[in-house]
């Protein structure tokens, strides 16, 4: 029982810690927070411990990165900056030099969500973008929700099949076979929370497969 609880702690407390992400400041700071927006000119967030509390506006230009909980890094150049190897945040500047007349495909709504963003942002139907941000942001939600399930679902179907080999193991060491009935309660346990999780995990990626899919079609229509 000890194990299960301590388990169950660890997997809430390391999706906690997944669910934040991280702002860089030019000025060396950095805050650990929920960004819920970035635009070409402002980064939108959330406090943690106030999730249903007010939206925080902070200037772009005073950001050096952001290091979201999936890993994802976006570093933001000024225009004095020289440009870096790999990938970088383009900043829609307006003017139709920069709108987007082809059409986007599903595999475009699986890139990072930054450049999802960018995507909106050079849309032709200016009156369209607002939308179609908000729905980036359901995406990137999503795909954030999909990580979290699956890893406590690996955790925990990893901790069931644990408690199953060590339940073999006394079973074939004892005397006519009898194991104590508390050595079955763990991965009983730990099985039903991993096929839970599991199944939430499938859920959450077949709502995101359809809302990967409508995006596109509102995009191109």
């Amino acid at each position: 029982m000890r194990a299960f609880i301590f388990s169950f702690i660890s997997c809430v407390s390391f999706l906690n810690t997944f669910a934040q992400d991280t702002i860089f400041f030019k000025t060396n700071n950095k805050l650990v927070v929920i960004v819920k927006e970035v635009s070409p000119s402002e980064i939108h967030y959330k406090k943690p411990e106030l999730i249903d509390g007010p939206m925080y506006v902070i200037s772009k230009s005073d950001v050096d990165k952001i290091i979201y909980k999936n890993g994802v890094t976006d570093v933001f150049k000024t225009a004095s900056e020289e440009p870096k190897t790999g990938e970088t945040f383009v900043i829609y500047k307006g003017g139709d030099e920069n709108i987007n007349t082809e059409k986007i495909t599903y595999r475009d709504t699986k890139k990072p969500y930054y450049r999802l963003v960018n995507l909106v942002d050079r849309h032709p139907d200016v009156k369209r973008r607002d939308r179609l941000r908000e729905d980036a942001i359901v995406i990137r939600n999503l795909k954030r929700h999909q990580n979290g399930t699956r890893t406590c679902a690996i955790i925990f179907g990893g901790v069931a099949l644990a408690g199953v080999a060590l339940y073999s193991m006394i079973a074939a060491s004892s005397y006519n076979g009898y194991v104590d009935p508390i050595y079955s309660l763990q991965p009983l346990i730990f099985g039903t929370l991993g096929l839970g999780f599991g199944g939430a995990s499938i859920a959450v990626t077949l709502s995101l497969k359809k809302k990967r899919t409508d995006f596109v079609k509102s995009y191109n229509d």
